[in-house]
């Protein structure tokens, strides 16, 4: 036999009830809004100074691809593709296809599978990948401009901050000179 349905009753919850969460929340924001200790980056004069390995933009060598497409096949995201080109064989003469990879940044997720299975070393990363498009369609790569390493800006304007952890004070800005030397 089925269980019998067990009536509750239901105390009607009152106006503040309903915005409770929604003022709790506000609350949070503006305590850490007041926040002596917080840190804010003035983006783009400021920019982070990012570590050396930092897994940036994707750039591809073109000579040294042998058309293998393992970094399309390993690509989480699915953001690399292969575009077959006609080349010129240098023994023969003759013309024949050949893909190369291509990058959509619009789903890349800075990985880096693609640049650590390329058997060749095709592909390599550069340092950076804070980098305005004014479209959608500007972020898909085609050949020739994958094949640039893009213009990084904000290196040129700004002035290199890195972020530490303090024990006491929480998370500290630091600037660093361009040559390297750290000051506060």
């Amino acid at each position: 036999m089925p269980p019998r349905p067990v009536e509750k009753h239901v105390h009607p919850r009152g106006i503040f009830s309903r915005f409770k969460g929604n003022l709790e929340a506000i609350a949070i924001g503006v305590k850490y809004f007041f926040d002596p200790k917080r840190s804010t980056l003035i983006y783009p004069k400021e920019y982070i100074k990012l570590r050396e390995g930092y897994r940036g933009f994707i750039v591809l060598v073109k000579n040294k691809c042998i058309s293998c497409s393992s970094c399309a096949r390993i690509c989480p995201a699915a953001a690399m593709k292969m575009v077959k080109v006609p080349v010129t064989d240098p023994k023969t003469g003759k013309q024949r296809i050949k893909k190369f990879p291509v990058i959509n940044y619009n789903r890349c997720i800075f990985c880096g599978y693609c640049v650590d299975v390329c058997p060749t070393e095709a592909l390599y990363h550069v340092p950076y990948h804070d980098i305005v498009y004014e479209s959608m369609e500007e972020a898909v790569t085609d050949l020739e401009s994958f094949q640039k390493e893009p213009e990084y800006k904000t290196a040129k304007e700004g002035l290199p901050v890195r972020y530490i952890v303090d024990e006491v004070k929480g998370l500290v800005k630091i600037r660093v000179k361009k040559e390297g030397g750290e000051k506060k």
